[in-house]
């Protein structure tokens, strides 16, 4: 109880020093599987070296970085210039459904979005995120650094213990690791890319405005789980409404946007993702809530592969073995 509570106050009053290392932690193996796909492309018996294969791995995640910045600061702008029409669609939307009702009164807008309190959620949401890019920088220097004590590890590992079976134990419990948050970053981000695009191509048939950069939020959005998707629905439909003003519209925006997410989310994604993390349902909406309410924005990101960590580490060791049983989706762990 004691060492639970340790480990608590450790998450909570660390966390400006620690979610940057999860962040930057996740990237590096992020890095690492881009420049592994980089070392299978070769001409004949001719493969890139190792080097050139990470530096080309480093150019691609900085290239993203600048592109998800570069369509993030573009459309913000023009978001803010058309925020007066939006405002003006949003006071007639309410005018006309408060009419069906009889209502006389017609609030402001004010008065409608504090019942909802809208504005805090909102403003939650953008602090969460503009903390994540703050610490960008610290984020770039922990991933410099891993990779340069990333070819010294296997020496510092062997040195570690005198007994070379538990080293060797150590080794496959860290390679497991490695290879299951891999697959399940490789995954996601094919199947976050793959909604993007085919939500994209929705709303840029429709015309809603900033489609570009609604793609860019169902990307990043569909990292966390379950509510994620929910977020990523939602939000461009509710811009649908206030754009157009029309119920129409709104509804088969929504209604396409929907089932993409739901094919995609119940039939692809369970499809490729087999048992890479071998996590229950139940346990990652718990994870996040937990890294959520300890680690806000950047908790709900991170649940799944710490989620996923944390229940191989206590599958290695048998006083902890029945909590990983439980943390599993079937009951059955690796050997």
């Amino acid at each position: 109880m004691v060492g639970s509570a340790f480990v608590g106050s450790i998450l909570v009053f660390g966390s400006r020093f620690l979610i940057p290392l999860a962040i930057a932690v996740i990237l590096w193996l992020l890095i690492n599987a881009i420049g592994r796909a980089y070392g299978k492309v070769g001409i004949g018996g001719f493969r890139l070296p190792p080097a050139l294969c990470r530096l080309l791995a480093v150019l691609t995640m900085l290239y993203f970085g600048w592109l998800i910045v570069n369509i993030s600061a573009s459309n913000i702008a023009q978001v803010r210039a058309a925020a007066p029409v939006y405002q003006a669609n949003l006071t007639q939307l309410v005018a006309q459904a408060l009419g069906y009702f009889g209502i006389e009164r017609t609030p402001t807008v004010t008065e409608v979005v504090s019942r909802f309190d809208l504005v805090g959620l909102l403003g939650s949401l953008t602090a969460g995120l503009g903390s994540l890019v703050g610490s960008a920088g610290l984020v770039m220097l922990y991933v410099a650094f891993l990779m340069l004590e990333q070819s010294s590890f296997q020496r510092k590992l062997d040195a570690l213990f005198a007994d070379p079976a538990r080293t060797a134990s150590l080794r496959q419990s860290l390679f497991e690791i490695e290879r299951r948050i891999e697959s399940y970053l490789w995954i996601k981000t094919l199947v976050s890319l793959l909604t993007a695009v085919l939500c994209y191509a929705v709303l840029a048939t429709v015309g809603v405005d900033f489609a570009s950069f609604w793609a860019l939020l169902i990307f990043l959005f569909n990292f966390i789980p379950n509510i994620g998707s929910l977020f990523a629905v939602l939000l461009p439909t509710v811009l649908t409404l206030l754009q157009f003003g029309d119920l129409g519209v709104f509804l088969l925006v929504l209604a396409l946007l929907s089932v993409i997410q739901a094919v995609i989310g119940n039939l692809v994604e369970p499809r490729l993702m087999g048992r890479t993390l071998n996590l229950s349902p139940l346990v990652i909406i718990l994870s996040l809530t937990l890294w959520g309410s300890i680690w806000g924005v950047a908790g709900m990101f991170l649940c799944v592969p710490l989620t996923a960590l944390l229940a191989i580490v206590l599958s290695k060791f048998e006083p902890t073995r029945p909590v990983a049983i439980l943390l599993s989706s079937d009951g059955r762990l690796a050997d």
